[in-house]
């Protein structure tokens, strides 16, 4: 398979780390990503469907919180550190797939803000020439969200919308855009509270 490697370091000239950076396909590191075998940098992939789809299937983690992810907007900024905070201090149960819709010119901004965190893990952006390069960024995360999360109302989903599937990639909680962040927050809480009843 030919791979798609896009270089964006011209973009990114405020940036010395950037250097030698390349935004490359997910399908191209699946082992490296599912193993978490990745330098500590910021890592951003593009992926499809496939790619997330086999990525959360094959974590061993009980469940998965596809996250809408957004460095400019001060809702995601503002929820990402307490969410963050969360899966520290339960990260036997959970692992984060932070998705972002963009087009890829907004990826200085994505590691930007990635690397004021110093955030390493796995970040994904929506592969632009599967899905459109044109239109609203949540068309893009609306097309790779209903193949995975058919229950997810789309059409409301914005940045720091969440949904959550468990081992058996059952979806278990999702939000929307009209919600605020303590209730969206709410649900990861109950969802918490029901997993360590259920293991004692």
């Amino acid at each position: 398979m030919k791979k798609t490697i896009i270089f964006i370091c011209s973009l990114l000239t405020s940036f010395s780390f950037c250097q030698d950076f390349k935004l490359v396909k997910a399908s191209d590191h699946i082992e490296a990503i599912a193993n978490h075998k990745l330098e500590n940098k910021p890592n951003i992939f593009i992926t499809d469907f496939n790619d997330l789809d086999t990525l959360i299937k094959r974590s061993k983690k009980k469940y998965k919180i596809v996250y809408y992810f957004s460095s400019g907007c001060p809702a995601s900024v503002e929820a990402f550190p307490s969410l963050l905070k969360f899966l520290n201090e339960n990260d036997i149960f959970f692992e984060l797939f932070p998705i972002g819709g963009h087009k890829y010119k907004r990826v200085p901004d994505y590691l930007n803000y990635l690397k004021k965190i110093n955030y390493f893990n796995p970040v994904y952006i929506v592969d632009t020439e599967k899905y459109g390069k044109y239109g609203n960024r949540f068309n893009r995360l609306g097309k790779v969200t209903k193949q995975i999360c058919n229950e997810c109302n789309t059409n409301k989903m914005g940045a720091s919308s969440f949904f959550v599937v468990d081992e058996n990639n059952k979806v278990v909680t999702h939000t929307n855009y009209y919600m605020t962040w303590d209730e969206k927050f709410s649900k990861l809480k109950q969802l918490i509270k029901t997993i360590k009843k259920k293991v004692g």
